[in-house]
């Protein structure tokens, strides 16, 4: 059963390979940067498990690849493109939601990752090509470590996070890893206007909660997030 997943994951991937040939998308790649003066940052904190160390060290060995691509304007950055394949030794089992389930998975917590990167994006104003939010939220709003709605989950093979460089500089994306807190911060050769990103959480007759996004800068909403509270 467990080869027959792998597999299936695999197709997935070469599918959307294939996919990616044919769209006349361009993808950002490793470049040497120039100087990077502008900053936009968001900070995270921590919040204590069983398995937050193993996030840490997933957190840090995507950061380490992530940091190396330049996007340049019109590109687009893609989570997976950028960390590769989370099934391999490299990464430590850590806590993950797969199908509405918490468990350990290799890449555990790179959830954390992508979804600093889409938070970034949504205040650097940038087209949300591709996000996915997670289907149940597990915490409480004093345990929670970023707005509901700002989260992007990413399942190698199958859900990917996607953005596109709509200003005219080139950015990179820098994450860093401290003991009890996580920073994402965009790097820009010059100023990009942060935008005012603001997420407002409902819940529902039925127990589920819905987070909706808005770009008070643009008046815009941007998204309608749902999720359903864990039992």
């Amino acid at each position: 059963m467990k080869y027959i997943t792998i597999l299936k994951r695999q197709a997935h991937v070469w599918l959307r390979a294939i996919r990616d040939g044919f769209s006349g998308q361009k993808f950002c790649r490793q470049r040497t940067a120039g100087q990077m003066l502008f900053h936009i940052e968001v900070e995270q904190p921590f919040t204590a498990s069983a398995t937050l160390e193993q996030k840490k060290q997933n957190l840090r060995l995507s950061a380490e690849r992530i940091r190396r691509f330049v996007v340049m304007p019109g590109e687009v950055f893609s989570f997976w493109r950028t960390v590769g394949n989370p099934n391999t030794r490299q990464f430590a089992a850590s806590r993950g939601i797969r199908g509405g389930v918490l468990q350990l998975e290799r890449g555990g917590g790179l959830c954390q990752a992508s979804g600093i990167i889409h938070h970034l994006s949504l205040k650097a104003g940038f087209e949300i090509v591709e996000r996915y939010n997670h289907s149940v939220d597990l915490y409480t709003e004093e345990t929670r470590f970023c707005p509901l709605g700002s989260d992007a989950t990413v399942a190698y093979g199958y859900r990917d996070l996607r953005v596109r460089n709509t200003s005219n500089s080139p950015v990179r994306f820098d994450l860093i890893v401290h003991d009890d807190h996580f920073t994402g911060c965009l790097c820009s050769e010059s100023q990009i206007p942060e935008h005012d990103i603001h997420f407002e959480c409902t819940e529902l007759e039925d127990g589920s909660l819905t987070a909706k996004t808005f770009d008070r800068t643009t008046g815009q909403q941007l998204f309608e997030s749902h999720y359903l509270k864990q039992q």
